[in-house]
């Protein structure tokens, strides 16, 4: 073997050596895009008893016309459904389960996964210890038709009794036995809200945050091209294209198994990947791979408008 081959060799050896190491990393990081990793499930509905813990209470208690339900969908989420009417000076509909015990003293807040119609609700607590009717709670914003993660922190929950606020009422998680949901944002007309689970959350780095933290399904989706596109280019511009073709196909690989990614995505994320098994540049490869994460990203930004 020349000293030339042998060079040759090499580099193309280091490249595969940096493209593995740097997909792994990319993986590694695709799968924190979930980012409560110290959780603790308190409600989920895939098991039908578990409804019998549930209940209505509508602004029917204080001579409203506004009507709600809950149901199992086939999926085995709770579904939270019908029609908010502002008449006899009404306007609020809302689910809550009975009281149980929690146990979520050590927790820093509440992580949700819901699907809703564009409305702002509210996810309400209730303790063992009040001394009045109401509840802790705290507002979510929902996207039309989207999951979303949302993490909620203890200190962003507000108490309230008859929907007046009572800042000077802290919460103790620790007495906490009652989760539900709440709306009351004074428009009219149907609404609902699918939720998976919701779970106690005892990542003290999640605590902090003053504000609801949102991460659609889009938005990691395209965060996660991103990253790959950042890892890639340097690479390629330093004369390691396959390096930066391997990082380009775990990022599609990644996509792929990644929930709600759009049909017309995926169908090009596939092509991608198909296409290149009959391809030997590394050259091309990774400008194939490029065009389709390009492609998918800019049909994610299309997608929220």
């Amino acid at each position: 073997m020349s000293v030339r081959d042998a060079v040759g060799v090499e580099r193309r050896d280091r490249s595969k050596v940096i493209g593995s190491a740097l997909a792994v990393g990319l993986v590694s990081a695709a799968s924190l895009f979930p980012i409560f990793m110290s959780a603790r499930t308190i409600a989920e509905f895939n098991d039908a008893e578990s409804f019998r813990e549930w209940t209505v209470v509508n602004d029917t208690v204080m001579g409203g016309v506004s009507q709600s339900s809950f149901a199992q969908t086939e999926e085995g989420n709770l579904l939270f459904s019908g029609e908010l009417s502002l008449e006899n000076n009404g306007g609020f509909v809302s689910i809550r389960n009975r009281p149980s015990a929690l146990s979520l003293q050590d927790a820093g807040g509440i992580e949700l996964r819901v699907r809703g119609d564009g409305r702002t609700y509210y996810l309400d607590l209730r303790a063992n210890n009040q001394r009045m009717a109401g509840s802790f709670r705290s507002p979510f914003e929902t996207l039309d038709g989207e999951w979303q993660d949302i993490f909620i922190p203890f200190d962003s929950f507000v108490a309230q009794s008859f929907g007046r606020p009572l800042p000077a009422v802290r919460l103790d998680p620790a007495a906490i036995n009652s989760i539900g949901f709440t709306l009351s944002d004074k428009k009219k007309g149907p609404f609902q809200l699918e939720v998976e689970y919701v779970r106690s959350v005892e990542d003290d780095s999640l605590v902090d945050s003053p504000q609801p933290v949102v991460l659609t399904s889009i938005v990691r989706q395209r965060q996660l091209i991103e990253l790959a596109i950042e890892r890639g280019v340097p690479l390629f511009n330093e004369g390691s294209p396959a390096a930066c073709a391997a990082i380009y196909e775990v990022a599609c690989t990644a996509l792929l198994a990644m929930p709600d990614l759009p049909d017309s995505v995926a169908a090009s994320l596939s092509g991608a990947l198909a296409e290149i098994k009959s391809v030997s540049s590394p050259t091309r490869k990774a400008w194939i791979l490029r065009y389709a994460l390009d492609d998918a990203f800019a049909a994610l930004a299309r997608s929220t408008g």
